[in-house]
């Protein structure tokens, strides 16, 4: 198949889809009318309660996109008591960024705490796609996912 032929065939799925081909640019930021940057302050980030689906006493903040779409997403976490995720897998890679406190991961079903690798602030590690991992964060442990959704967290045992 030429590169034209091929071309012809994405922009012909991508209509199939209902998606026109701007829309199919994942990981490009929509920026508004005359906008040239999109800033977050710190002292200015609307935290809310993390969505039933994560464990209790975690906050979050969507710093840009929506992790619910199919585009790119950054999002904060805090846990002012630390918080421990059972092992859990995502459908995409999983990018984090340390910003403050102490967090451990751990792969595979069975492992536990004393399997697990610590993170520290500046730290940045990245979980691949189906990797079954467990992860165990500080009290005051804030830390940054980036990432493509739709993201999803699917627990080994519900």
């Amino acid at each position: 198949m030429n590169k034209q032929t091929h071309l012809r065939f994405l922009i012909l799925a991508l209509i199939t889809l209902g998606l026109s081909p701007l829309q199919a640019q994942i990981g490009e930021m929509q920026f508004p009318e005359g906008s040239v940057q999109h800033v977050v302050l710190a002292s200015e980030i609307q935290w809310m309660p993390c969505p039933p689906n994560l464990p209790s006493g975690c906050q979050l903040a969507a710093l840009e996109g929506s992790p619910k779409a199919n585009d790119l997403f950054t999002l904060r976490f805090k846990v002012d008591q630390g918080m421990v995720m059972p092992p859990h897998t995502h459908p995409k890679d999983e990018r984090v960024t340390i910003l403050k406190g102490k967090a451990a991961v751990a792969f595979g079903e069975n492992a536990g705490r004393e399997d697990a690798r610590e993170f520290v602030p500046g730290d940045y590690y990245v979980n691949a796609r189906g990797a079954v991992h467990s992860v165990w964060l500080e009290p005051g442990t804030v830390l940054q996912i980036t990432g493509i959704g739709p993201w999803e967290v699917h627990y080994l045992k519900e």
